[in-house]
């Protein structure tokens, strides 16, 4: 009986301090970019590379917050190697171990997919780099990649 009442008061001050502690959590800042990292590239979507928005917007990357609080990426950047640079909106926060789609033709903008707003495809099916940089230019995650047969998507 004791050990039953005891494990429901646990319970109950663990949910209140969980729930309180999330309650108060801010955003992470630039200086914490080290738990966004860049998670992959669909560099060669299926299909005929036609320049319909639909068939652009099949070309992507991902950027995933390890960390379990959410990451202000405001202005953060991801450019490839021809400096085709995607800049995070202002006020963009990327809730705690969650994956932004970023796309790379246009849409509206949701909560965990953005668009580059491009009308040609950014990723070279043949090889590319990305470089995940802080709004200083500071880059502190790549990814690269080389044609592979057969693949169309690298995960970094």
């Amino acid at each position: 009986m004791f050990v039953k009442r005891f494990r429901a008061l646990f319970s109950a001050a663990t949910a209140a301090v969980v729930i309180a502690g999330t309650a108060v959590l801010a955003p992470l800042t630039a200086d914490a970019a080290i738990t966004a990292v860049l998670g992959g590239i669909q560099y060669d979507p299926p299909g005929a590379d036609t320049r319909t928005n639909a068939q652009i917007n099949n070309e992507f990357f991902t950027v995933r917050n390890i960390s379990s609080r959410p990451i202000n990426l405001s202005g953060f950047r991801v450019l490839d190697t021809a400096n085709h640079v995607f800049v995070f909106p202002r006020g963009y926060v990327l809730p705690g171990r969650s994956t932004v789609i970023v796309r790379t033709g246009k849409n509206r903008n949701r909560a965990l997919t953005l668009y580059w707003n491009q009308s040609w495809y950014v990723w070279n099916n043949t090889g590319d780099t990305a470089r995940f940089q802080t709004p200083a230019g500071k880059t502190f995650d790549t990814c690269t990649y080389k044609a592979v047969a057969g693949r169309a998507r690298v995960g970094c």
